[in-house]
């Protein structure tokens, strides 16, 4: 027994030198302490909906770039090589011929559009009013970020306010207990005073266990909104809330709606959608009409049966390529009229569909105007309630703090029970905790009306 003792000491003590280590590593590594500036910045930078909406509007910058590029002229190169066996007519020789004969026509030809129904003018104006539009969702997207990431952060900052509350409240009892543990040893004291405050802090080291894992459980979401991949070593700043910011007075709700309603970059990329959905329309409405369209070509051409000299009007059969090319040099310039008449109803269902696409606009910038001014009076309202919270906890805990100092006062003295004891101090926590979720909640609520006034 002793030997295998030793050999298990000996081929496990590495692998234990090793996890002390590394577990003794991991807690010496700093805390990351986050700002809530700071926590913004890194949400916005990961945050996959924010990077899909710039993506978007890149690629609306492309295509607001291509309208323009459509109301400039076409221009292209051809060259071609072929090579026939048999018998059939030489334009170049002039001839018919019956032998293998290579052949090429290079050219050189521009298009240059007149007239298709002004569908490249609404083009042009569909695609500004869409890049607008994505330009104003990104923004739009930064703001839910910025609201989720500042609710996060503000949880957080009022759980570890909790905390501390309990840990204090915690630190009195224990103080409390050990008093009444030195009477009772002594012999002035009561064994039921002792159980008592020994409940009380066990039942607030629990209550001090339950806050720690609501401040763990706000921290992981806080990351998680951060997309960040250690979840470990971070942390948040400790955030200094004014009484003069707290106690502000609150501004009229309609100079608020009124605020939103102008700079919300959701309800601007609304119109601009709607906008461009008219746009489309009349794009759509434009293959009704006729498209009138220049063209410009220079070419010539080879044959290897040689050319007819345009000089002499003979035929050179040991012409060269540049001969050739001199020879039957040509230019020319070209009119096209296109008029539609049937296309399967194709034309009728693009502009069924844009109609459609036009009425959803209309829905889409309603509903971004109810979510809107739904979002504000949420926010309006809760700030509303938390400052009356706020104002009464306030007032409410002054008095229980006095009420708590002449109990304490009286308990201490033996002229009151504990029960009386407790139930003031529990009053008084009470009140601690309600003034701080208040300050957070009013702290919060500003915060997110700011945001949606475009004043953050």
């Amino acid at each position: 027994m002793k030997i295998t003792a030793i050999l298990r000491a000996g081929l496990f003590a590495p692998l234990f030198l090793s996890f002390m280590l590394g577990f003794s590593s991991a807690n010496a590594q700093e805390i990351r302490k986050l700002t809530l500036e700071e926590c913004i910045d890194i949400a916005l930078n990961n945050n996959i909906s924010v990077q899909r909406a710039r993506n978007d509007a890149l690629m609306a910058s492309s295509n607001k770039k291509q309208a323009l590029l459509n109301f400039l002229p076409s221009l292209q190169a051809r060259a071609n090589y072929n090579n026939r066996t048999g018998t059939f007519w030489d334009e170049n020789a002039a001839r018919q011929v019956s032998d293998v004969t290579s052949t090429s026509s290079p050219n050189i030809n521009a298009g240059l559009l007149i007239f298709n129904g002004l569908r490249n003018h609404h083009n042009k104006k569909q695609r500004n009013n869409e890049y607008n539009a994505s330009n104003y969702a990104v923004e739009g997207t930064k703001q839910t970020v910025k609201t989720n990431v500042i609710a996060f952060y503000l949880n957080l900052a009022a759980d570890k306010e909790n905390i501390k509350i309990s840990e204090g409240r915690l630190a009195l009892l224990t103080r409390q207990l050990e008093r009444e543990e030195k009477r009772e040893q002594a012999g002035v004291g009561q064994i039921e005073e002792v159980y008592n405050l020994r409940s009380q802090v066990a039942n607030e080291k629990l209550n001090l266990v339950t806050l720690k894992n609501t401040y763990e459980r706000d921290r992981l979401l806080l990351i998680q909104a951060l997309q960040l991949e250690n979840v470990q070593n971070i942390d948040i700043s400790d955030l200094e809330i004014s009484d003069q910011e707290i106690e502000q007075q609150i501004e009229s709700y309609q100079n608020v709606i009124d605020n939103v309603m102008v700079t919300s970059p959701d309800l601007k990329s609304a119109n601009y959608s709607l906008e461009a959905s008219k746009n489309a329309l009349n794009v759509a409405r434009a293959d009704r009409y006729p498209t009138i369209t220049v063209f410009g070509e220079i070419g010539s051409s080879y044959s290897s049966n040689g050319a007819r000299n345009p000089a002499t009007g003979e035929l050179d059969p040991d012409a060269s390529l540049m001969d050739q090319l001199e020879f039957n040099e040509y230019e020319g310039a070209f009119f096209s009229l296109n008029i539609p008449l049937f296309n399967r109803g194709l034309t009728n269902n693009n502009i069924q569909i844009a109609k459609i696409n036009m009425v959803n606009a209309k829905l889409d910038l309603k509903q971004a105007e109810l979510d809107l001014t739904n979002a504000v009076q949420q926010a309006y309202l809760d700030l509303i309630n938390a400052k009356g919270t706020y104002d009464a906890a306030k007032e409410n805990l002054i008095a229980l703090e006095q009420s708590f100092k002449f109990m304490a006062s009286r308990y201490n003295a033996g002229n009151s029970d504990f029960y009386a004891y407790l139930e003031s101090l529990n009053n008084k926590n009470r009140a601690e905790m309600e003034l701080n979720n208040a300050r957070y909640s009013i702290a919060l609520r500003k915060k997110i009306l700011n945001i949606l006034q475009g004043l953050e």
